[in-house]
């Protein structure tokens, strides 16, 4: 498993390495940590400076230069401590990588470019503004970005425990099969959830019998209950402490409304891809979740 983890002086991208040790330590080959310097900071915004202080904006890059590598050697120590724990071998290659541009450019050109399974990231570094989600680097990643995404909002306390949001489709069984390879049994338990959606508009509600609406809704509950009952009995061979639970509503709602009911740390779902005016809203259930959700959120792209 290849990771890529953005890195600053923020606690939120302390905890993403933290993060990376605890749920990753047996699965990780290699891990690049990646710190972006932007350059916009000495451009005052675009405004072009005279001349006069063109040495003096070259002294500043320099010294954020520097910074930037000493942030990238202090994250290189903590996670080859968090990754040293581990009791399996070999351990995971750890290389650096500083670049200059704009935090989420950055990100997603080099994940762009070398292809890793998984992009970590804080939901707020020190770029990120509370509160302003549809800005935020984070989403930007996750809405835009190649690989699959980790937004990590908190500490994680071993065994993590972990909501795994299924729907039977390609994407959620992709990202159960993910669980399997990344997370060890060792390290998490699962809480399996299942949204059956409200089909039923209030007009059709008030046109149909309660017979007639019962019938219309049975082979959803089915088709749920019998995800639930597949899944949990795959992970239990696996050696998985597993529950699975039901629902019905509006899928990223009850998803989110799960996450304090189960005490989750992680919620994990698939990610079916968005395109055209998808990327601009807030339409997708993962890119909600994400959002919206007191938890970190781990979305797994194919």
């Amino acid at each position: 498993m290849r990771i890529l983890c953005a890195v600053d002086e923020s606690e939120f991208s302390l905890w993403a390495l933290e993060c990376i040790g605890k749920l990753f330590r047996h699965s990780v080959s290699e891990l690049v940590l990646l710190h972006a310097v932007d350059p916009r900071i000495l451009r005052g915004g675009g405004v072009k400076r005279p001349r006069k202080h063109e040495s003096g904006t070259k002294d500043i890059s320099q010294k954020l230069e520097a910074a930037g590598q000493k942030v990238l050697t202090g994250c290189a120590h903590r996670i080859e401590v968090a990754l040293s724990q581990a009791t399996t071998k070999p351990f995971a290659a750890i290389k650096t990588a500083l670049v200059k541009g704009h935090v989420a450019d950055s990100i997603i050109t080099y994940a762009e470019r070398s292809r890793p399974d998984l992009v970590v990231v804080g939901s707020r570094g020190m770029n990120d503004l509370p509160g302003y989600l549809l800005g935020s680097i984070s989403r930007t990643i996750l809405t835009h970005g190649p690989s699959s995404v980790l937004t990590v909002k908190s500490p994680l306390d071993v065994p993590v425990s972990v909501l795994l949001a299924l729907d039977g489709s390609k994407p959620s069984k992709f990202a159960a099969n993910k669980v399997k390879e990344w997370l060890s049994p060792e390290e998490v338990t699962l809480h399996l959830v299942s949204v059956v959606p409200d089909i039923l508009t209030d007009a059709s509600k008030k046109l149909f019998p309660k017979s007639r609406l019962k019938a219309m809704v049975a082979p959803l509950r089915q088709h749920a209950q019998e995800c639930l009952e597949q899944y949990r009995e795959l992970f239990l061979k696996e050696g998985y402490q597993v529950v699975g639970e039901r629902l019905q509503g509006n899928p990223r709602e009850k998803i989110v409304e799960s996450v304090p009911a189960c005490h989750a740390q992680l919620v994990v779902m698939g990610s079916k891809g968005l395109t055209g005016v998808e990327r601009f809203t807030m339409g997708s259930v993962s890119e909600w979740v994400s959002a919206y959700a007191p938890s970190s959120v781990l979305v797994v792209r194919h």
